[in-house]
C-alpha cells in the first residue's frame, strides 16, 4: 500500500511543479523583457546615463567578484555565460525534476530500497549544475581560441571604413556561438539605445576572460584619448594570439600531472568495481560494516587531498 502511494505521489508532484514552473517562468519572461526594453528606450535621452550606468555595472561586477551577490543573481550570470536561454526558476524546476526522475529510476533499479533511493535521488539534483558548468567551460575555451580571429575581423572592418557598431554587427553575422551570440547581444543593446560603454561592460560580464577585459579596457581608453582603432586592435590581437599559444604549450607540459590526478581518482573506483564482480559478498559486508564505512570515508578524504594538491601543482597562470 505504501509503495503504491509513493508511486502515485512522485509523478503527481512532478507534474504539479512543472505546470507551476512553466506558467511562472512564461509570465516572468514577458515582464522582464518589457521592463528591459522600457528601461533602455526610456533612458536614451538622459545624458547622464552613461556615467551612472557605468558605475552600476562596475558595482555589479565587483559584487559578483566578491561573492556578495545573491544566489539568484549568481545563477542568472552562470546561465548567461552558458548561453542557456532559461530563467533561474526554470533551472530550479529542471533540477527538481531531475531529482524526482532520477529517484524514481533508482527506486526501480534498487528493488524499491528507500535507503539507496533517497540519497542517490537527492544527488541527481546536481546533474543540471554539472551540465551548466561543462557547457560554460567548453564555451569559454572556444571563445578563447577564436578571440584573436574576431579582433582581426574587426580590424579589417575598420580598415574598410566601417564604424564600431557596423563592425560588431559584422562579427555577429559571420561567427557562430559564442562570439556570434555575444556580439549579436552587443549589437542589439546598442540598437536599443545603450551606449558603447554599457555594451562593452555587459560583454565583459558575460564572458569572464582576461582577454575580454583587456579588449574592453583598450576600447574605453582609445575612446577617451583617440588614435587608430585598427592599429590598436591589431596589436591586441597579436598579443592575445601569442598568449593563447603560450597557454596551449603550458597545458601540454602539465598534461602528465593532470593525467596522474585523473588516475588517482579513477583507480579506487575501478578496484572496487573489480572486487565487487569477483567477491560480491565480501564487498557488501565491507560497505555495510561501520569499520568499512569509516575506512572508506578516510580513504576518500585523503584521495581528495591528493587530487587537490596535484591540481594546484599543474595549475599555472599564464
Amino acid at each position: 500500500m505504501e509503495n503504491s502511494l509513493l508511486m502515485s505521489l512522485i509523478p503527481a508532484t512532478g507534474v504539479v511543479l512543472l505546470i507551476i514552473g512553466f506558467y511562472k517562468t512564461w509570465f516572468e519572461k514577458q515582464v522582464q523583457a518589457q521592463e528591459h526594453i522600457q528601461d533602455l528606450l526610456g533612458n536614451v535621452s538622459n545624458r547622464n546615463r552613461p556615467a551612472k550606468d557605468q558605475d552600476n555595472i562596475l558595482k555589479r561586477r565587483k559584487k559578483n567578484k566578491d561573492g556578495t551577490a545573491s544566489k539568484r543573481e549568481q545563477l542568472e550570470i552562470k546561465l548567461e555565460r552558458a548561453n542557456m536561454l532559461i530563467t533561474p526558476n526554470e533551472f530550479y524546476m529542471i533540477s527538481i525534476g531531475s531529482a524526482l526522475l532520477g529517484g524514481l529510476v533508482i527506486w526501480f533499479l534498487s528493488g524499491q530500497n528507500m535507503l539507496i533511493t533517497i540519497p542517490l535521488g537527492a544527488a541527481c539534483i546536481a546533474l543540471p549544475y554539472a551540465f551548466m558548468s561543462l557547457k560554460t567551460m567548453l564555451r569559454m575555451k572556444k571563445a578563447a581560441a577564436q578571440f584573436s580571429d574576431v579582433l582581426n575581423s574587426m580590424v579589417n572592418a575598420f580598415k574598410t571604413g566601417f564604424g564600431f557598431s557596423r563592425a560588431v554587427q559584422m562579427v555577429a553575422d559571420n561567427y557562430d556561438d559564442p562570439w556570434g551570440t555575444e556580439f549579436g547581444k552587443m549589437a542589439a543593446e546598442m540598437n536599443l539605445g545603450a551606449s558603447m560603454e554599457d555594451a562593452l561592460y555587459s560583454l565583459s560580464s558575460r564572458v569572464p576572460s582576461p582577454d575580454v577585459d583587456l579588449f574592453v579596457t583598450a576600447l574605453l581608453i582609445q575612446k577617451e584619448t583617440g588614435g587608430s582603432l585598427a592599429e590598436l586592435l591589431g596589436n591586441l590581437s597579436h598579443t592575445i594570439r601569442d598568449r593563447y599559444k603560450l597557454f596551449q604549450k603550458v597545458g601540454a607540459i602539465s598534461a602528465q600531472g593532470k593525467l596522474s590526478a585523473g588516475i588517482v581518482c579513477c583507480v579506487p573506483f575501478l578496484l572496487c568495481g573489480i572486487m565487487y564482480l569477483f567477491l560480491p559478498d565480501a564487498m557488501i559486508q565491507f560497505v555495510t560494516n561501520p569499520i568499512g564505512i569509516a575506512l572508506l570515508i578516510l580513504a576518500g578524504f585523503w584521495m581528495c587531498c591528493g587530487v587537490g594538491v596535484l591540481y594546484k601543482i599543474v595549475q599555472i597562470e599564464v
